[in-house]
């Protein structure tokens, strides 16, 4: 395991790599990291008008541009997998919890009344619901997976504290596992009364059973470090203890989700790993044409010795200086022997730059990353004359970027079933009512359809082949209804139940009931009824 003597910036890449690089290369600093582009902006050929501004550039105002793919490499599945996240659901039935067993312990996992312990239909789920607004997970997906694709891993953390039960993601560099594969330590650099510490957070399996501990370390201006005494520490972090035992837990609470991961690369790689030199080529090709088109795309004007000499001649007489020539002056001229005065020149700016090898490229890195083309509409005039397409036709045409999207989901929905399921074990730990489960997560379409064609998919899940339902009524609701609350999903379900459960077959073959029928044949004191003969 780490021994934490020192922590700087050597300490991370040993073991994550050079993941800063490729966040910059996926936030567009391309001119802080490709040697071309800091080489020209040096020299004044080129500005970047974010970090030096337009009193930089020395010969022409040409700005270093940036077409940056390497932006939309990453958040294309994460935008397709995010979208595809509803809600999640304990795989338990209300009947399965054992209510007997809630407690006021279980009343404070949940947002309710304080005054005595609330009465909640499905605990477990409610436990759940919990678990996600105190994580405000429905804003984290997106940013989950793009920090998983750029870094090449994410870290995922339950806590249950003074902020509730919940979940925490954090950059894969704050992760170092243990040699042995039995612990991990999380490492954060923070600040305490403007004094720099390292927390280190430890999880290690010891005799089957789970060790945490807390500790901390104070970094001087040499990134070296010193442990800070017991007590101090629990004072520093306000913690009343720093470390606990999970009875009967062979495994750590944190989990790790690793990006392409290979016996190579253990902990993953970035998504961006090799295209950062066709990124370099993309933005030096298009800075070039700019170049080319600052220096030559405007118009120029070419006039006689006879005119010419007249113009510095006016220029002195105005000014006292002949190189400030007024354009006005050319407004009106004379014509020389071969009735020509002035030409204007310019030259054919269709003929410079390299578009089509930009385009190239950029084709290269989609191909690479697994990217479909026509997921960012590249080739536009490839679309049909009206730009409506079947579902069909965009699934066919997003194939390539489904397909990765689909692996990156399912490796998604494993960690975050994990996570949830360390966070029950959290909870059970301070209360034996809460269950351990690894809850369902309801999936939504990654292509977006119209509501006609969600639902007449779903009616015929519903009513299925040969008058077999192939899903139940409560998952048509949910996929019908994917923002729909539980209240009112169950509510639906009575309401639907009720109105099929009002008539019924042999009531309406035989007439509707009287009321005489309804009380059995008797009257109001509990006589039977005579018929009149």
């Amino acid at each position: 395991m780490p021994s934490w003597t020192k922590f700087d910036a050597s300490v991370i890449e040993k073991t994550h790599g050079n993941i800063f690089y490729y966040r910059s290369l996926y936030e567009g600093k391309h001119s802080e990291i490709f040697p071309r582009a800091k080489e020209l902006i040096a020299k004044g050929e080129i500005i970047d008008n974010i970090m030096y501004g337009t009193e930089r550039a020395k010969n022409v105002q040409t700005p270093y541009l940036v077409a940056n793919i390497c932006k939309l490499i990453p958040e294309i599945p994460a935008m397709l997998v995010s979208r595809s996240i509803g809600n999640i659901q304990s795989s338990l039935s209300p009947d399965d919890f054992q209510t007997e067993n809630i407690n006021q312990e279980t009343d404070e996992l949940v947002d309710e009344p304080r005054d005595e312990v609330s009465r909640i239909i499905h605990v477990q789920q409610e436990i759940i619901n919990q678990i996600q607004k105190n994580s405000n997970l429905a804003f984290e997906h997106w940013g989950n997976i793009l920090q998983q694709q750029v870094d090449g891993g994410l870290v995922g953390v339950p806590w249950n504290d003074e902020l509730g039960l919940r979940l925490e993601f954090k950059a894969r560099d704050v992760y170092y596992p243990h040699d042995n594969g039995l612990g991990v330590d999380l490492a954060y650099e923070i600040e305490i009364d403007d004094e720099e510490y390292l927390h280190v957070y430890r999880e290690e399996v010891k005799d089957g059973d789970l060790h945490t501990k807390h500790m901390l370390y104070i970094l001087n201006e040499q990134r070296k470090t010193e442990e800070v005494p017991e007590d101090e520490a629990k004072k520093l972090l306000d913690m009343k203890e720093l470390e606990k035992v999970y009875l009967g837990r062979g495994r750590p609470f944190v989990i790790y989700w690793p990006n392409e991961k290979t016996f190579m690369n253990p902990l993953g790689t970035s998504c961006l790993k090799g295209q950062d030199g066709k990124q370099d080529e993309i933005n030096w090709t298009l800075t070039r044409n700019a170049i080319t088109f600052e220096r030559n795309g405007k118009p120029r004007i070419a006039v006689s010795k006879e005119v010419m000499q007249a113009l510095m001649e006016k220029a002195h007489e105005r000014y006292g200086d002949e190189s400030k020539i007024d354009h006005r002056d050319l407004e009106v001229t004379t014509f020389d022997d071969q009735g020509k005065a002035l030409e204007v020149i310019q030259i054919d700016i269709t003929k410079i730059g390299d578009i089509q090898w930009v385009k190239d490229l950029m084709k290269l890195m989609l191909m690479e990353t697994k990217t479909s083309e026509k997921v960012v509409d590249f080739y536009m005039d490839k679309t049909t004359a009206t730009g409506a397409q079947s579902g069909v036709a965009k699934f066919y045409d997003l194939f390539t970027s489904l397909i990765k999207a689909e692996q990156i989901q399912s490796e998604y929905i494993y960690f975050l079933q994990q996570l949830i399921e360390s966070a029950l074990w959290l909870a059970n730990y301070n209360d034996d009512a809460v269950v351990i489960e690894e809850p369902e997560i309801m999936l939504k379409s990654m292509i977006p359809i119209s509501r006609k064609e969600l639902i007449e998919e779903n009616k015929m899940a519903f009513e299925g082949a040969n008058d077999i339902p192939t899903q139940s009524l409560e998952t048509t609701l949910r996929r019908n209804n994917p923002n729909a609350s539980e209240e009112w999903i169950r509510e639906e379900i009575a309401r639907i139940e009720a109105e099929k459960s009002g008539d019924d077959s042999f009531s309406l073959m035989n007439g509707r009931q009287t009321l005489q029928q309804f009380m059995g044949n008797r009257d109001a004191d509990g006589n039977p009824v005579q018929d009149d003969e």
